[in-house]
C-alpha cells in the first residue's frame, strides 16, 4: 500500500492569527463522501479530511486513507497546532482553497483550504512546499471537485436564502395588509358617520326662518320700527352668508380629511394585495368587504357633498332676496 511521503515541520505559533469564534463541521468527510450534498466524490478520488482544531482550516488528499491522514496529522501537529481527523463543529462553506499541491512523485494531491487570507492555510501550504511537493499551475482532480462541491454548495445556500427573504416578504405583506386593512375600516366609519354637513345646512335653514319672522314683524310694523325691522333682515341674511361659508369650509374638510383618507386607504390595500399576488402569496385576511364600504362611503359622502351645496345655494339665494324686499318695502313706505 502506498504511504504519504512524511511531513517533517511544525508550523510556529507565531504564524497563527487568532483562533476564529465558533467551531465547524466537515468539508469533506473521510471515506469520499461529500457533506451537505447529494453526490459523492468521484470514484477515481479516494479522499480523506483533517482539520486544524479551534480554527477554520482543513487539508483534503488523494488517494486518501485513514493510514494518510494518520500521517498527515502526526506530521502537522506541532507548534501549538493540532490536527484531527475529528471535524469541528459548525459549516466551512466559508473556506477558500489556499494551495493545490502535488507530490514529489505525483502520487498524491492536497488541497488546503482556510478562510481568504487566513496564515494557517499559507503556512500549512509553505510547510508541504517545504517537504517537496510542488504547486499545481492547473487545477488538479481533488481541487476542481472541491471548487465544484463549494459552487453546489453556496448555491444550495442561496436557494434557502432566498426562499427564507421570500418568506419574510410575504409575512410583512400580510402584517401591512392586516393594518392597512384596519386603517381602511376606520376612515370608512368616519366618512359614513360625518354629519357636519347636515349640520351647516340645518343652521342656514334656521337663520332663515328667523330672516323670514323679522321680515314677517316688518310687515306688521310702521315707520319707524319697520326701518329697523329691514336692517335686522339684512343682517339675518348675512347670517346666513356666514352660515354658507361654514358650509364651504365644512365640504372642503370632508373632502381634503374624510373622502381623502379613505381613497389613500383603498388606495393602500390594493397595492398590498398587488404586492401579496408579485410573490404568489395569497392574502391571509379578506378586504373585499372593506374595499365595498369604501366605495360607498365615497358613493355617499359625494351625494351628500352636492346635495348640500345645493341646499345651501338655494337659502343663500333666498335670504338675499328677502333681505332686498325688505329694504325695498321700508324705502316704500318712506322708512
Amino acid at each position: 500500500m502506498s504511504r504519504l511521503p512524511a511531513l517533517r515541520w511544525a508550523i510556529a505559533a507565531a504564524a497563527v492569527a487568532a483562533s476564529l469564534a465558533g467551531c465547524h463541521v466537515p468539508f469533506i468527510s473521510r471515506g469520499g463522501s461529500a457533506s451537505g450534498t447529494s453526490g459523492s466524490v468521484p470514484a477515481s478520488l479516494t479522499t480523506c479530511t483533517i482539520y486544524a482544531q479551534h480554527y477554520d482550516a482543513a487539508v483534503i488528499v488523494t488517494p486518501g486513507r485513514t493510514s494518510e491522514c494518520d500521517t498527515l496529522i502526526t506530521n502537522l501537529t506541532g507548534g501549538g497546532m493540532v490536527w484531527s481527523s475529528t471535524p469541528n463543529a459548525g459549516s466551512m462553506g466559508n473556506l477558500t482553497e489556499q494551495c493545490d499541491l502535488m507530490s514529489a512523485g505525483g502520487t498524491y494531491e492536497a488541497v488546503v483550504m482556510d478562510e481568504s487570507g487566513a496564515s494557517v492555510g499559507h503556512a500549512t501550504c509553505t510547510g508541504f512546499e517545504t517537504a517537496g511537493w510542488n504547486a499545481n499551475t492547473q487545477a488538479g482532480p481533488l481541487a476542481r471537485f472541491v471548487a465544484a462541491h463549494q459552487q453546489a454548495l453556496l448555491q444550495q445556500q442561496a436557494t434557502v436564502a432566498a426562499s427564507a427573504g421570500q418568506e419574510q416578504q410575504v409575512t410583512r405583506a400580510q402584517q401591512a395588509l392586516e393594518t392597512d386593512l384596519a386603517t381602511l375600516q376606520r376612515a370608512n366609519s368616519a366618512l359614513t358617520g360625518s354629519t357636519s354637513l347636515t349640520g351647516a345646512v340645518n343652521r342656514m335653514k334656521h337663520d332663515y326662518a328667523q330672516e323670514q319672522a323679522d321680515y314677517a314683524r316688518e310687515q306688521h310694523d310702521s315707520c319707524p320700527a319697520a326701518a329697523g325691522d329691514a336692517t335686522t333682515v339684512g343682517q339675518d341674511s348675512a347670517t346666513v352668508g356666514s352660515d354658507l361659508n361654514t358650509l364651504t369650509g365644512d365640504v372642503e374638510n370632508l373632502q381634503a380629511g374624510g373622502i381623502q383618507s379613505v381613497q389613500m386607504a383603498v388606495s393602500t390595500v390594493n397595492t398590498d394585495l398587488s404586492t401579496l399576488q408579485n410573490l404568489h402569496a395569497a392574502p391571509t385576511v379578506n378586504p373585499a368587504s372593506a374595499i365595498a364600504a369604501g366605495s360607498t362611503a365615497l358613493a355617499s359622502a359625494w351625494d351628500s357633498i352636492s346635495a348640500a351645496q345645493g341646499q345651501g345655494k338655494t337659502i343663500i339665494t333666498q335670504a338675499q332676496a328677502l333681505a332686498a324686499t325688505a329694504q325695498s318695502r321700508a324705502s316704500q313706505h318712506g322708512c
